[in-house]
């Protein structure tokens, strides 16, 4: 299953999360904590650059999920 980036709406605030997605692209699973960008040292700084930039088009093009005051996701209608 695929991981990306969306940014999640926790009511007060809104944070950018992984979220695994299952095979019709419905969130399947998502890491609780925000996101950090950092690579290997062998990556250089241009790869965080380049997970900055694939994040962002992520979280551009999909909509927003909402969370909901028993910690679970939920998609737009």
């Amino acid at each position: 299953m695929p991981w990306t980036y969306r940014i999640v709406d926790h009511g007060e605030h809104f944070v950018l999360h992984e979220v695994e997605l299952d095979d019709e692209g419905h969130v399947r699973d998502w890491l609780r904590r925000s996101i950090d960008f950092a690579c290997d040292r062998d990556c250089s700084p241009g790869g965080i650059v380049s997970l900055l930039e694939d994040a962002l088009k992520e979280a551009r093009r999909a909509p927003v999920l909402k969370l909901t005051k028993d910690g679970a996701l939920v998609e737009p209608a």
